[in-house]
């Protein structure tokens, strides 16, 4: 059923990807200036961003880590760099939100559980959660290891493919990269996204946040990345929008319930 319409999507929009790559405008971060950053390994590949939130617990986004089994899951942590150093921790413990759907933007969260106790350093320690939503038009930090230029091919595929390829076609940077967006408000955000002809995903709502700013962005393998305000935690990144379309968030103050009840031991 849905084959024949993603299929007509990618016929729609084709052209699209044949323009200019729009840079995704970022820095390199030094890892003690963002020591919560985590980069998530699934199958010896990485895939995803995420954040330290406790010294036992890493939250990323449901749809880097949904369908593997905690033994295929690795996260790095402590490094400066997206493939080398800092440490590596292994993961004894899965749990995908119970309300997630791949075919919806909120609920897209997960928390892994570490096998032994994260010892907080410079380079790496819990971040704090915020206690109140972000205003529209406030600024936001994003750190990540994705793509640094974005077309419509990326925004359509949103998955990595053959890692090397990829590395090497997607600009996929080799130290941690950093960005400051925008907060779009709820209502642009949903229309922004409604535009794309027989686009699937649904599901903007109080949620999630939405940041949107010209050149800037999260790209592949951007999924799972903390968006950050003032040093706290406001958002998991569900979707990227590879600048060319809002990046969606889960909102973090939204799912206080949630985190606290899963993250009691």
């Amino acid at each position: 059923m849905f084959a024949p319409l993603l299929l007509l999507q990618i016929v729609a929009l084709a052209w699209l990807a044949r323009g200019d790559q729009r840079i995704i405008g970022a820095n390199t971060v030094n890892i003690k200036d963002a020591p919560w950053h985590a980069s998530i390994i699934v199958q010896s590949q990485l895939k995803c961003g995420g954040a330290i939130i406790s010294k036992n617990y890493i939250l990323t986004a449901a749809k880097c880590v949904d369908g593997y089994s905690a033994g295929n899951i690795q996260v790095r942590l402590g490094s400066s760099s997206c493939g080398t150093g800092g440490s590596k921790v292994g993961i004894c413990e899965v749990k995908v939100h119970s309300q997630y759907s791949s075919w919806r933007f909120d609920n897209n969260l997960a928390l892994l559980k570490t096998c032994e106790l994260i010892n907080a350093t410079n380079e790496m320690k819990p971040i704090e959660r915020a206690t109140k939503v972000p205003e529209d038009n406030s600024r936001a930090n994003l750190t990540g290891c994705g793509a640094r230029s974005g077309n419509w091919l990326n925004l359509i595929m949103d998955k990595r493919l053959i890692s090397g390829i990829e590395d090497k076609w997607w600009h996929l940077p080799v130290q941690l990269q950093g960005t400051q967006v925008r907060i779009l408000g709820q209502k642009q955000c949903a229309a922004d996204w409604r535009v794309i002809p027989f686009y699937l995903l649904k599901g903007i709502s109080d949620l999630t946040i939405c940041t949107k700013s010209p050149g800037k962005g999260a790209c592949s393998t951007d999924r799972g990345a903390p968006l950050v305000i003032d040093n706290k935690l406001v958002g998991i990144l569900a979707r990227a929008g590879c600048s060319i379309k809002p990046d969606v968030y889960a909102n973090i103050l939204g799912h206080t319930h949630w985190l606290d009840s899963n993250t009691k031991d």
